[in-house]
């Protein structure tokens, strides 16, 4: 027996090392026609969060290809859309990596099925990738863990010798607020050393990627009551209150020219970035931004835009409806004027504490009677780019694509991660292996079969790496008390 060989209660000796992960990838290749049949049935079961439509019946079919691969689940209900949640080697040695795998199985609306190049919901092959609704988010991705999970199985006869939670989320396009009330509400389940997850593309760089983070988010809805009734304008503009002039005025005073947040306290207790973080972010390709004329415009609002999108908080106004504003003219003075703002918030910011600190700048520069509506929120995440599982995924997408990794400092707010972070202090790390032209969410969404296909063979060396003690520095989480 050589040193990359061992027996166990499989027939025949079970490769380990290198010759472990070329078995791995060589039994991907091998079913990579039948892994793509798993996707295209995945795939064409809608299961829209917005409306409900099919999403049961996913989480149906998920039970029943974590069957196909041995794997035992239940189904968890939150009060919306059905959480599928198995766990793997929950009886191994209490120093054994323990390793939670989140994925949401849920889509957005097709739209127009005429907008599509192929029915959004018949997934069809095409020039290399997989075309149709929720193919790459983030199906085929949640999909590339299972299938991982199915070759190890086939070359070592079991499961691999690691604690695995999965969970396979079903309203993440909608903000899974029923399944960040499951996290707060159970945090007993969620007792792992960190959370692993792929969603999303690369971005701007045709190269492997990961996330050290999700920025947080809250998103608020300002409305300024004026008159009960209209008034003429040329008789009373400027005399009465003006609601659209007095939302407009109390927005701008958020921020200055340059976009730097002016509310009193709002910068206290952001977290210092790691210099490692800025030089990572440093050295991103220049592609990973495009020109600002490519997005339409002449310039950005700041001479470092990466470093503004990763390391400053960030006020956008998405909208503002007020007065009159249909063809032609009508001289009335607006009864009201509302608005719906954007907060990208870093590691350290609570969305909690930031509406109370916005409440208190907008009383005490006389706009008092402005008030706003917490519409979405959630904190920011984040996992330091020397955390075990981060140099794992490093490796292993280094291995896997035979080039290094780039280090992307966060990605957009939203979604669930926050909740893992404030209700049972796990780590969360986003390896995304969506191409840069995903689409998701348009009508040209499609999944790269090469992208895809090496997603599987990512995650197969993660967990190869976990399970043979490749992952230098992992330690066993202590959950916190405070948390949930």
């Amino acid at each position: 027996m050589t040193a990359s060989e061992h027996t166990t209660d499989a027939t025949g000796p079970v490769p380990t090392g290198t010759a472990l992960r070329d078995a791995l990838w060589t039994r991907i290749d091998e079913r990579a026609d039948e892994f793509l049949s798993w996707l295209v049935e995945l795939a064409a079961q809608p299961s829209v969060s917005v409306t409900g439509e099919g999403v049961r019946e996913c989480a149906a079919l998920l039970t029943d290809i974590l069957k196909r691969i041995g794997v035992d689940s239940e189904t968890l209900e939150t009060g919306g859309s059905p959480i599928v949640w198995a766990a793997l080697g929950e009886h191994s040695a209490e120093d054994t990596p323990h390793l939670l795998i989140y994925g949401h199985y849920d889509v957005v609306p097709a739209g127009d099925p005429a907008d599509w190049p192929f029915p959004p919901f018949e997934p069809t092959v095409h020039e290399g990738a997989l075309w149709g609704r929720g193919v790459g988010d983030s199906k085929g991705q949640l999909l590339a863990h299972l299938c991982a999970l199915a070759v190890w199985t086939d070359v070592t006869g079991a499961p691999p010798p690691l604690r695995l939670d999965l969970m396979l989320d079903g309203e993440d396009e909608t903000g899974s607020l029923n399944t960040r009330r499951f996290i707060a509400e159970h945090p007993e389940r969620f007792t792992a050393d960190a959370l692993y997850t792929s969603d999303a593309s690369t971005l701007g760089l045709w190269q492997p990627a990961l996330f050290l983070g999700v920025r947080g988010a809250l998103y608020l809805e300002f409305t300024c009551e004026g008159s009960p009734q209209e008034w003429h304008s040329a008789s009373y503009g400027g005399i009465l209150p003006n609601p659209a002039d007095r939302l407009t005025r109390a927005l701008a005073s958020l921020t200055d020219a340059d976009g730097h947040i002016l509310v009193d306290g709002f910068h206290d207790g952001i977290e210092p970035v790691p210099e490692s973080v800025r030089t990572a972010a440093a050295a991103l390709p220049d592609t990973f931004l495009p020109p600002a004329q490519d997005l339409g415009v002449r310039a950005y609002t700041t001479s470092d835009p990466v470093d503004a999108m990763f390391f400053s908080p960030r006020i956008c106004v998405c909208g503002i409806e007020a007065g009159y504003t249909g063809e032609g003219l009508k001289m009335a003075v607006p009864t009201r004027a509302t608005a719906k703002v954007d907060i990208a918030l870093m590691p350290g910011q609570s969305p909690a504490r930031t509406a109370q600190l916005i409440r208190r700048h907008l009383d005490d520069h006389g706009w008092d009677d402005i008030t706003f509506t917490v519409l979405a929120d959630c904190p920011p995440s984040s996992i330091p780019d020397t955390h075990p599982l981060v140099t794992t995924a490093r490796a292993a997408l280094g291995a896997v694509w035979g080039q290094e990794a780039a280090v992307i400092p966060s990605i957009g707010g939203g979604g669930v991660f926050g909740a893992f972070v404030e209700h049972a202090g796990l780590p969360c790390l986003l390896v995304p292996y969506g191409q840069p032209d995903l689409q998701e969410h348009s009508s040209q969404e499609h999944f790269s079969l090469e992208w895809f296909r090496n997603g599987i063979k990512t995650s197969a060396e993660v967990l190869r790496r976990l399970a043979e003690g490749e992952a230098t520095g992992w330690t066993r989480r202590v959950p916190s008390k405070e948390a949930g």
